[in-house]
This record gives structure tokens, C-alpha cells and sequence, in this order.
């Protein structure tokens, strides 16, 4: 079983909290939910809810919705927002009645955050608990443009499937003729290879990512310092494709009963 060691999560999202209503809409986004949406069954809950994008929308659309984020800054924002009231806990352990939910969803930065696979086989045996015998469990894991994964495996910062996140953060930090002088040194190769392989990943990555880059280098700027959100930040994260995903819930014993991959992210009913 792959064994990464993490940061305390809810750390991370503290940090960034005060920043994320700016790239909350990534990943598991409305979109991703609107094309599940048929699927659902009140009530509905939301792990990983974050500032409650997700549980605003389905709340608009009349269902039964709760939402549980472990960090408390996200949770804070949540309410000061969307006048949401979400529950503090850890995945691991919820503080629901067993058989509550007809439909569990993990938004992407809960279950393919986590590298440890024991950690996750607890998650998603507390999921059994809590949702009804007849009821759906869905989870996303975040998904990257083949753009983007080309450039992240050249550069270093992909490989075997885990992304160095804390060094993928620091790029957040620099200018443009730094990033130049960065991706070369680290791709060995010299400027022009350089801006070759940003122009490529430039011209094919997906307009959201294009968004979300310049997004991520507003909140770098608005920051006095960068330091606590990257120190805060898990120094790798799994990155599973379709395999990957697969492969983890035949170790865990889950069966699969539906995967869906989407441009931004790849959700898995069980």
C-alpha cells in the first residue's frame, strides 16, 4: 500500500480559506455535480465541503443537504458567506447516525489527497456506516489536462504517480522570466526548449486551468507572505488516473459500481 507522509491537512485549508472562494469552483466543480445529479437521493451529505459551494447548490435545487469539512477557517467562511452551517469532523469519524444519507459525496481534496490506504478504507468504511443500505457513495479525485500532466511528469514534479505539491506551489511565487529561467534549469534544457514546453502546455491545457493559474498567482500576490500556505501544504499528494483509482478500491475491497471521468476531475460511485 503507498505510505505518503502529510501535513495536517486542515492546516492547509486554514491557510487558504481566507483566498479559496477564488478557485472554488475546481475540480469537483458544479458542472461535475450537475452531471451526477440524476444519481442523487436525499438527503444528501457533502464531505469535503469547503465554503459550502456545493451544498449552496444543491440546497438551491431543493434537496436535503448537509456538508462536514475537517477545517474550521473553511467552515467559518461557510457560514459568513452562504450562511451555511457545516459540521467540524474528521472523515474518519462523523458524528451521524448510521444509515442517515441516501447519498455521500467526497469532494476532491479529501479521499485523493490521502496516500495512506488504510486512512482512506477507515473513510470509506465510516461512508458504509452512515449512508442507508440503499443509498450511492461518490468520490472525486482531481484531474489534470493531458497538458498540464506532460508538462508536471518533464519538469520533475509528476512521477510514479504522486505530485510534489510544495514545489508546485512555489511556482506560484514566480514571475514570468523566473518561471523561464526555472522550467529550463529543471528540464535541462535552454530558454527557448523552455518556452517551447510552457507555450505547448499554454496552447492544449483546458481554459479552467488557464483560470485557475492566474487565479493562484493573485492570491500568491495578495499574500505578505507565501510561506505558512506552502509549508502547510502536504509535500506530495497522490495523483491517480483511471487505473490508479481502479487498482486502489480492488486493494481496499470496495467494489466499483460506476467511474466517470470528466474533464476536471474523475468521480467513482460505490
Amino acid at each position: 500500500m503507498l505510505q505518503l507522509h502529510m501535513t495536517q491537512p486542515a492546516n492547509f485549508w486554514d491557510e487558504l480559506a481566507p483566498y479559496h472562494a477564488a478557485i472554488e469552483n475546481n475540480y469537483f466543480d458544479l458542472p461535475s455535480l450537475h452531471r451526477i445529479l440524476p444519481e442523487l437521493r436525499d438527503p444528501v451529505l457533502v464531505v469535503g465541503a469547503g465554503q459550502g459551494l456545493i451544498v449552496a447548490e444543491l440546497l438551491r435545487m431543493r434537496f436535503q443537504c448537509d456538508g462536514v469539512d475537517y477545517s474550521t477557517e473553511m467552515i467559518r467562511y461557510a457560514r459568513q458567506r452562504r450562511g451555511l452551517s457545516l459540521i467540524q469532523a474528521d472523515a474518519k469519524a462523523i458524528p451521524l447516525k448510521a444509515g442517515a444519507y441516501q447519498t455521500i459525496i467526497y469532494a476532491t481534496g479529501v479521499v485523493d489527497f490521502i496516500g495512506d490506504e488504510a486512512e482512506i478504507k477507515r473513510i470509506m468504511d465510516e461512508a458504509a456506516r452512515i449512508v442507508s443500505p440503499t443509498g450511492s457513495i461518490f468520490v472525486a479525485f482531481y484531474r489534470a489536462s493531458a497538458a498540464v500532466e506532460n508538462l508536471l511528469t518533464e519538469l520533475g514534479l509528476l512521477h510514479n504517480h504522486i505530485l510534489l505539491q510544495r514545489e508546485a506551489l512555489e511556482l506560484n511565487r514566480l514571475g514570468s522570466f523566473q518561471m523561464l529561467g526555472w522550467v529550463a534549469k529543471r528540464a535541462g534544457v535552454g530558454y527557448f526548449g523552455a518556452a517551447v514546453l510552457l507555450m505547448r502546455m499554454t496552447l492544449f491545457s483546458t481554459l479552467r486551468e488557464k483560470l485557475t493559474a492566474v487565479r493562484m498567482k493573485k492570491i500568491f500576490r495578495k499574500m505578505n507572505d507565501a510561506t505558512s500556505l506552502i509549508e502547510s501544504a502536504p509535500e506530495k499528494v497522490p495523483y491517480r488516473n483511471e487505473g490508479e483509482i481502479r487498482n486502489l478500491f480492488e486493494r481496499l475491497g470496495v467494489p466499483l459500481k460506476q467511474l466517470t471521468t470528466l474533464s476536471t476531475c474523475i468521480i467513482v460511485r460505490i
